[in-house]
């Protein structure tokens, strides 16, 4: 009996030797990871539990639901945010060196975070109550600082334009979470902080002249599948893909339900429909761009202003994209992001004629800053005219150039 008892209790100081003491953390990890990847509805607390080496039951003793997980990672992401700032002294007489060390700080965030901070990109859709309070509060502190120094830079900045320029700035840095490029820890740091503090002396027109009718929505297709497609993807984006049904689809498109199967065989075709009309659009608007260029700096400013122009226009079938992606089937999703890789490539390499200073790598990142500061600003609540958004998604990529190397392809 007592050498049983022996046994029974050295086993179970192995097993205690072996759970790891922060298991709470391990689990937060495995969980933001998810979450950034895949979005909230495609994360199963199963799939969790497996990452962090861990049985479900065991999780649940931490977590009571998916929910209550989610919104601790977020929480968690969010004090990350906070803490990175907060260790920036203040410099009320120096603001410029502030503004940069803030922006330093928050890139830095951004790369230890790469795996997990992609989930920024819709924590606010899902979160509720206190944890939606919580998050938005540091996020507002944040923005207040960074607007605030900015205000102390150039005092004769108006408010509205203050608050673009942070918005883009906080984009621009939040950026390397957005995506898996490769280029080591301190050149992504000097990079990033330095196109986003670009930002800082950025002059936005005033004129109304690009500014957006919100109430302006076009005609609608006549083509059935397309009517469908169309409805699926404002759904998609106003309710989540997990909540949206095909009799939703179906009302939507003034079908009855037999209707949509006729052209879909199943929502998640729809959804795999939509995902591939987005990246056709921006595949298509490449070519579109560089058919009517003269040279490297006029082909990437036609990039930025057909992207941003996409963006603007076609709002619900970028959120959808940017949101729903963890909903697509895993080889369907690769072959996504392999065309995703072929464009980045395309406005990297043209980049690099602009700037023959920069690495192939060096304009990746630029280029994926870019497209994450047009993506953010088209979604926020109050939408920016297109040219304030074109004019620092450019600023990023061009930095302070004058625009002096207007050389003809080919020469």
């Amino acid at each position: 009996m007592t050498a049983r008892m022996s046994t029974s209790t050295e086993s179970a100081r192995r097993a205690s030797r072996r759970r790891p003491a922060d298991r709470r953390a391990v689990i937060l990890r495995s969980a933001a990871k998810a979450f950034s990847e895949s979005g909230y509805h495609s994360v199963r607390l199963d799939d969790i539990a497996e990452a962090a080496g861990l049985s479900a039951p065991a999780l649940y003793r931490h977590f009571p639901n998916k929910y209550a997980l989610f919104a601790e990672t977020a929480r968690t992401l969010a004090d990350a945010l906070a803490s990175a700032t907060g260790a920036i002294a203040e410099r009320p007489d120096r603001p410029r060196e502030e503004l940069r060390d803030l922006l330093a700080a928050l890139t830095g965030a951004a790369i230890e975070n790469r795996r997990t901070g992609g989930l920024y990109h819709w924590e606010a859709d899902y979160l509720q109550g206190d944890d939606a309070d919580y998050v938005r509060g540091i996020v507002v502190a944040q923005h207040r600082r960074l607007r605030s120094n900015l205000l102390r830079v150039r005092p004769t900045l108006d408010l509205e334009s203050a608050d673009l320029i942070t918005a883009a700035m906080t984009s621009a840095v939040a950026s390397p979470a957005t995506h898996r490029a490769a280029l080591p820890v301190r050149q992504i740091g000097d990079l990033i902080t330095d196109a986003a503090g670009s930002l800082i002396d950025e002059e936005l027109s005033t004129s109304p002249a690009g500014s957006v009718d919100e109430t302006t929505t076009g005609l609608s297709p006549m083509s059935k599948r397309e009517v469908l497609l169309a409805e699926s993807i404002r759904l998609f984006a106003a309710h989540g893909f997990r909540e949206v049904t095909i009799d939703d689809i179906a009302r939507a498109a003034e079908l009855p339900a037999s209707g949509v199967y006729r052209h879909f065989e199943s929502k998640a075709a729809i959804l795999q429909a939509a995902f591939w009309r987005a990246s056709d659009r921006v595949t298509v608007l490449i070519g579109d761009a560089l058919s009517s260029s003269r040279t490297p700096r006029e082909a990437i400013e036609s990039l930025v202003e057909r992207y941003v122009d996409l963006c603007c226009t076609n709002n619900d079938m970028l959120s959808v994209y940017v949101t729903e992606i963890g909903n697509v089937a895993a080889r369907q999703r690769t072959e996504l992001r392999g065309q995703q890789r072929i464009n980045i490539e395309e406005w990297a390499a043209w980049l690099t004629r602009v700037r023959p200073g920069l690495s192939a790598a060096q304009a990746r990142f630029l280029v994926q800053a870019a497209l994450n500061v047009a993506i953010d600003l088209s979604r926020l609540g109050r939408r920016p005219p297109p040219d304030h958004i074109t004019a620092l998604a450019l600023r990023l990529l061009l930095g302070a150039d004058d625009g002096s190397d207007r050389v003809e392809v080919g020469e």
